[in-house]
């Protein structure tokens, strides 16, 4: 079958951003389908991004058949940027889904949810069936943080939200309780596939040597608390800095952040300003550099501001940290803390919580043994439930119900 796939914020391992659609792509082409990404440039290697001129380029993207659009997006925009970069993929998108010959599926994944417009657009006017993934609730997300407020605009992209998720013949939710909202949305039943991001074991492992990192940043004997990712309002890393100072007394620990986001400057200030030298803010790293940082880590950590919607959550970086065999601290429940607790592979505090995260990050550093043991169990599960195949199975067995007949 001949799949376009959808998705603006495409990175390889060589990149920093997520590779779940790389992966799934590459894992649809193993089961036999002809896939092309549409995707933008963003998030991409700048040797990756195929040669020539102007905003569309057609090639090869690590080993994957490419459009490449030069849309422009990172996470320090301004947000009124950040809505001109998913319009200008959006349309695009549209006109290649009008106007691409031989599509028999588009996979469209989400966010932004505009992703899911031009996927509409090849079902109403061409009767291209699409499988729509949702990966960030839009607009619940923004709605619950404050950024967009209810109105007009709100009821307009709500209108357009089950619009997308109707005419999807197949919707794909990275957990179950995503999933609830989505056919709650939708309010009637409709194909769902649930299919969490997952653990790209080849990659991420617990016997990788990130000992010359440890000796770089004087980490050699240290326990390291490590957050790594996108450092935005979202994030809440604010907790993180808070028990560093709670924890400032313990030359055991250190705390180190990775990575990119608007709220950088931030913490690095308040880093600055309150004498704060048992935590270390680092620049982003591509996952293949990130899996030996993984590695040389003792304990990873999630955070997330104190907002309910905030806990259905399904960051790469605690796929990351099970692949890496780290024992989790997160600072919300949810699924992720079942997932953790089922499993002896983490713990989690009630979101908002600061005195049992601290608690929670004291624990694991004055018990080795429980450390080891939580980690362990993060890897077996990493190896077994959330590995990368496993998760894309159900994925794979929608797409074959939608194979056109020859």
């Amino acid at each position: 079958m001949r799949i376009l796939y959808i998705h603006q914020y495409f990175s390889t391992p060589r990149g920093a951003a997520g590779i779940r659609s790389y992966e799934q792509a590459r894992l649809m082409v193993e089961a036999g389908h002809d896939v092309t990404m549409l995707i933008s440039a963003s998030m991409l290697c700048p040797d990756e991004i195929p040669p020539g001129k102007g905003t569309l380029r057609r090639g090869k993207v690590a080993g994957l058949d490419c459009i490449v659009l030069d849309v422009p997006y990172h996470q320090t925009m301004s947000y009124a940027r950040r809505i001109m970069a998913f319009l200008t993929f959006m349309f695009w998108c549209c006109w290649l889904v009008l106007t691409e010959p031989r599509i028999d599926c588009v996979y469209a994944t989400s966010t932004p949810l505009t992703v899911g417009i031009p996927a509409l657009g090849g079902k109403l006017c061409r009767a291209i069936p699409y499988v729509f993934e949702v990966r960030d609730l839009w607009p619940d997300v923004p709605l619950g943080m404050g950024i967009l407020k209810p109105g007009i605009v709100s009821r307009v992209l709500k209108l357009a939200e089950r619009m997308i998720y109707r005419h999807a013949r197949v919707l794909v939710a990275v957990n179950a309780d995503v999933g609830k909202r989505m056919l709650k949305t939708v309010g009637r039943a409709k194909a769902l596939v649930v299919a969490p991001n997952a653990c790209d074991t080849y990659l991420f492992n617990p016997d990788r040597d990130g000992s010359g990192w440890r000796a770089q940043h004087g980490l050699a004997d240290k326990i390291v608390c490590m957050h790594s990712g996108t450092m935005g309002r979202v994030n809440g890393l604010e907790m993180v800095l808070d028990a560093a100072v709670v924890l400032a007394g313990d030359d055991r620990l250190r705390f180190v952040l990775i990575g990119e986001g608007k709220e950088r400057s931030n913490l690095q200030k308040r880093v600055a300003d309150e004498g704060l030298t048992n935590v270390l803010i680092l620049d982003q790293v591509p996952k293949m550099v990130l899996a030996d940082v993984l590695a040389a880590s003792d304990i990873g950590l999630m955070t997330v501001q104190a907002i309910p919607i905030l806990q259905l959550n399904c960051a790469n970086k605690f796929f990351d940290y099970l692949a890496s065999g780290l024992p989790i601290v997160l600072n919300y429940q949810g699924w992720q803390a079942d997932v953790l607790a089922e499993h002896e592979a983490g713990l989690a505090a009630p979101q908002g919580d600061a005195d049992t995260f601290v608690a929670h990050i004291r624990r694991l550093a004055d018990d080795a043994d429980l450390r080891q043991c939580l980690g362990e169990n993060a890897r077996q599960l990493a190896e077994t439930g959330l590995n990368r195949k496993t998760v894309v199975q159900p994925i794979l067995d929608a797409l074959a119900g939608l194979q056109p007949a020859r």
